[in-house]
């Protein structure tokens, strides 16, 4: 009896699927973890790197081939990034969350020290841009002068702190503004001048002292074009200011410089940037009292003004009541001074040094 042939094997033409489905799971996976970057929190960062890291370092699905990670750095140091005073720059750079709650902390700041008398003629708000910081010009510039003075580099210092200890990467455009009246000097011939000049001296201030990258900045001298939608005239002093916006990264592309080498550095470079930036940071911090120090102290003077006043005691050294006895008008028979102090001295049995509470 002849056997039975056997069937030929087909050729398995679906291997193709499971390549293509741990494609679609790695490039599932690669937008989740886009979208955890531009939501987590500044001091999330550092978890989901080491989650990532851990994620990678399985063997694959397959053939067990090694994690794509072993072996080299972390992904951030791979693009030679180092950190700053924000876990990372890669934070700064691309997470719209860790932007927006640093803008408020900024304002926040700025208008507990203005409250405070520690920041006089500065303010602040976010924008649509940005985070606009305003100086009123006489805080920073003598008149018709760009020199900056002790007074006003101590205020450039306490805003520059707060600034760099969040940006290092975002663009900022430094504004000068002046009034409308006329100035007509060997230096600047008009208005124009002065004002740039003005914002550049800034510029020039904040790059020295706190180490930013030069092409994060623009300076724009508006002269008396801008007045304040509050000032009452062009002529008004309010409008001699300069201001601060701290661009949004969104907008990046379209009023800051198309390449900024800060990511470029090395992470040797970026060490000895952050420890210069480090060092001016304690300096400026040490000649002030920090918001908690001061409120602190605040709140121990008022328990203290309190303890005072209740410690006050009637005693009969102290119980002298003086009258103002004013005359009378209708009255044609009184005839003492208009106005007579006199003392009554109050016969009591009160002891001596008794506290009422008062």
């Amino acid at each position: 009896m002849a056997r039975k042939k056997k069937h030929e094997e087909h050729e398995n033409l679906e291997r193709w699927l499971v390549s293509y489905a741990d494609f679609i799971t790695l490039l599932f996976a690669t937008f989740v973890v886009l979208y955890a970057l531009a939501q987590v929190d500044a001091t999330d960062f550092a978890k989901l790197e080491e989650s990532l890291k851990t994620a990678f370092s399985q063997n694959t699905l397959l053939d067990g081939q090694q994690s794509v990670m072993d072996g080299h750095d972390s992904i951030f140091d791979q693009q030679q990034m180092a950190n700053s005073f924000i876990p990372s720059l890669m934070v700064e750079y691309i997470s719209p969350k860790y932007e927006s709650d640093s803008f408020k902390e900024i304002d926040e700041q700025i208008k507990e020290l203005t409250e405070m008398g520690e920041l006089d003629g500065i303010n602040s708000k976010i924008t649509d841009k940005g985070l606009l910081i305003t100086f009123d010009d006489k805080y920073l510039f003598a008149p018709g002068s760009t020199a900056l003075d002790a007074n006003a580099r101590k205020l450039l210092d306490k805003v520059g702190v707060l600034i760099c200890k969040k940006f290092v990467l975002h663009n900022m455009i430094i504004e000068g503004h002046t009034d409308s009246d006329a100035i007509s000097s060997r230096n600047f011939p008009s208005n124009w001048e002065l004002s740039s000049a003005r914002a550049c001296s800034v510029v020039r201030y904040l790059i020295n002292r706190f180490k930013f990258s030069p092409s994060l900045f623009s300076a724009v001298g508006y002269a008396d074009t801008r007045p304040l939608e509050t000032s009452i005239s062009p002529k008004d002093p309010a409008n001699r200011r300069v201001e601060i916006l701290i661009l949004k990264n969104k907008y990046k592309n379209q009023f800051g410089a198309k390449n900024d080498y800060t990511l470029s550095l090395s992470k040797e470079q970026q060490d000895v940037i952050q420890k210069q930036r480090e060092r001016v940071i304690k300096t400026v911090e040490g000649d002030s009292i920090s918001l908690a120090a001061r409120k602190l102290l605040e709140e121990t003077h008022h328990r203290k003004q309190i303890e005072k006043q209740k410690s006050e005691k009637l005693s009969k050294r102290n119980m002298e009541l003086y009258v103002n006895l004013e005359p009378d008008n209708n009255d044609e028979t009184y005839n003492m001074p208009s106005i007579e102090n006199r003392v009554i001295k109050l016969d009591t049995n009160i002891p001596e040094d008794e506290d009422f509470g008062l």
